[in-house]
């Protein structure tokens, strides 16, 4: 299976403006973290990412998208600090929320 991974613009919104303040890697990132998943059925991943551009441990949020033939898609819909991320904050539904805002 080949994984392709595509940053939502409130993933990058998270990382520009709120986490790391400089501009994203966008291509970096994505390499990553296409190259990281290794459980390929899960329907949602998080991923801990050592940015080495802002020195900082990021966790990835991703979704998994379509299947086209062997490539499989996901979505990669937020960022955030390792140090700001809790499992009680995805169990209370935080995360859920803040992943389900829009950014236009």
């Amino acid at each position: 299976m080949i994984n392709k991974v595509v940053m939502t613009k409130g993933a990058v919104f998270d990382y520009e403006e709120i986490v790391c303040l400089i501009p994203a890697d966008r291509q970096k990132i994505k390499k990553w973290a296409e190259k990281s998943v290794k459980d390929e059925d899960a329907a949602f991943l998080r991923q801990t990412y050592p940015d080495p551009d802002s020195g900082k441990e990021l966790v990835l949020f991703l979704r998994r998208g379509y299947d086209f033939g062997l490539m499989r898609m996901w979505i990669l819909e937020g960022i955030c600090e390792k140090c700001d991320y809790s499992p009680e904050m995805e169990e209370n539904g935080t995360i859920r929320e803040w992943l389900e805002v829009v950014i236009e």
